[in-house]
């Protein structure tokens, strides 16, 4: 098992690229770099199945039967209006080149400037000790982004039941609360990751701190946050993710950060443990994180692939890719940086220009 998190990420920029896709140019020779890591997981082991598309366009029609419309805990809430009633956001994790907020910004600027099109969700991270929302996250939600914000880092989780964080989860509320905006929210991401038990302490003792700080978001009254629960795509496959669920009650949004071993494993392969799990929570799906290791060439048909999986399963809301090169706690390389493929880069756009990736909201009341 790989994991894409606790470990060193590096990545060059794409610069001075067209806004016109066909004409992308990917520019060599650009300085890699070392930064913070948001976290991911990979498969254990190759697959030699072909992506199930090659197509420049999604198909007319799909075979697969539609799952049942999502439903929300607190369905009167602000954050309810971030589902879409039809249509998933296609949006991703942008790596930038120095971590700051300037930085992010920027790196998500450039990203569309590249692909030629603009999408609907930004994804960012925080450590645990980092104050949110930032100038980035900010800047995301009042251009009229999705922000799925990520907080992270190695919380323990018996110092959260005991009360030992809670002013500081009442500061973050109170922040988050003060956006006016609602935003997604997941709290330690890939928590059934078997590296990270020494602080999560098992599944009882995860649930116990999710829902503390709910409890404290709820007192503050920051309702504009919808949340998500995101273990690792594998973990389902493997039966240790289940056990994490905190319950329909305390979750808005069930979500895996999904990887195929490689360009040969479709991502609906992939997906399909977490997928069969999920339509029996009848909750709106986020894949918070999705990529494959494979040669830069055989990206671009894997990404039509991956993208028809929204188009499959209409219980999907949105879908977020992981746009970084680095290497993983196993320290084995991976390569999702679509900046390596100028056909990579053509055909994000492609899916930007897809119905399915254009959701309808919900009215405003």
């Amino acid at each position: 098992m790989t994991h894409r998190k606790g470990r060193q990420i590096s990545r060059r920029h794409a610069a001075g690229l067209s806004g016109v896709i066909a004409a992308v140019a990917v520019i060599a020779g650009l300085a890699a770099y070392s930064a913070r890591q948001p976290t991911a997981s990979s498969g254990p082991g190759p697959s030699s199945v072909s992506p199930s598309s090659s197509a420049a366009s999604p198909p007319t029609s799909s075979a697969a039967t539609p799952t049942a419309s999502p439903s929300l805990s607190a369905a009167t809430s602000p954050a309810a209006r971030l589902i879409p009633t039809s249509g998933a956001y296609l949006g991703a994790y942008i790596q930038p080149s120095t971590y700051t907020p300037a930085g992010e910004i920027a790196a998500v600027q450039s990203f569309q400037r590249t692909v030629g099109a603009t999408i609907d969700l930004v994804h960012t991270y925080h450590a645990w000790f980092s104050p949110f929302p930032d100038a980035a996250d900010r800047h995301f939600v009042n251009s009229g982004k999705v922000l799925l914000l990520t907080w992270s880092g190695t919380p323990d989780t018996r110092k959260i039941i005991a009360g030992s964080y809670d002013a500081q989860i009442a500061a973050r509320a109170r922040a988050v609360k003060a956006l006016g905006r609602p935003i997604l929210l997941e709290f330690r991401h890939e928590m059934d990751r078997p590296n990270l038990q020494w602080v999560v302490h098992g599944p009882k003792n995860y649930i116990a701190a999710w829902d503390h700080i709910r409890a404290i978001f709820a007192k503050v009254g920051a309702t504009n946050v919808g949340w998500v629960w995101c273990p690792t795509g594998w973990g389902f496959r493997d039966g240790r993710a289940q056990a994490f669920y905190p319950g329909n009650g305390e979750v808005d949004w069930v979500c895996a950060d999904v990887y195929s071993d490689s360009t040969r494993q479709p991502l609906q392969e992939a997906a399909q443990p977490f997928l069969q799990w999920a339509r029996s929570t009848n909750k709106p799906i986020l894949i918070g994180e999705f990529g494959a290791n494979g040669p830069p060439t055989a990206l671009p048909n894997w990404l039509l692939a991956a993208g028809e999986l929204a188009r499959m399963n209409k219980q999907i809301k949105g879908m977020a890719y992981f746009d970084a090169n680095g290497t993983d706690s196993q320290g084995r390389p991976f390569q999702d940086w679509l900046g390596n493929s100028w056909r990579a880069l053509r055909e994000f756009h492609q899916l930007l220009t897809w119905g399915v990736f254009d959701p309808v909201l919900p009215p405003a009341k």
